[in-house]
């Protein structure tokens, strides 16, 4: 988890210089059930918001983040899995963490005891794909995970 916290920092200071269109999927889950039901939640795009023009401009995703897997749990518990390739050979190969989601879907929160919180607001969630709006000191991102 820690390594996804520095991960997130780093993407939004990036963002700065580097930015998803999205489709919704329409079924009668929730969006909990939408979250824990999938496996292995991947990066799949980042995005930054140019602060002058507005518009998001795709960044890249390392090797190294690529392959780390997110896991949502129904007791609210969340699992990291580096992947095979870690970018750095020292950090923890699985992490674990809490998750919430607000009333209306609309702010997900994740915590790790080791590096604090991050908080996204979720645009878009379907069964195979979250879409998070991240604000860090004024710049914002975008990153979409598939499973």
């Amino acid at each position: 988890m820690n390594r996804l916290i520095k991960t997130l920092l780093l993407l939004f200071v990036v963002a700065g210089f580097s930015m998803t269109a999205c489709k919704k999927d329409s079924d009668s889950k929730s969006n909990e059930e939408k979250l824990t039901g999938a496996s292995c939640w991947k990066q799949s795009k980042v995005e930054a918001q140019d602060p002058f023009t507005g518009s998001w401009v795709e960044d890249t995703i390392d090797d190294c983040d690529k392959d780390d897997c997110i896991t949502f749990n129904e007791d609210k518990t969340l699992d990291f899995d580096e992947g095979a390739v870690k970018c750095d050979p020292s950090d923890p190969q699985t992490a674990t963490g809490t998750w919430s989601l607000s009333a209306d879907g609309t702010t997900l929160t994740l915590n790790d005891p080791n590096s604090g919180s991050f908080t996204g607001t979720v645009t878009e969630l379907t069964d195979s794909k979250l879409v998070l709006e991240i604000d860090v000191l004024g710049f914002k991102s975008r990153i979409t995970f598939t499973n």
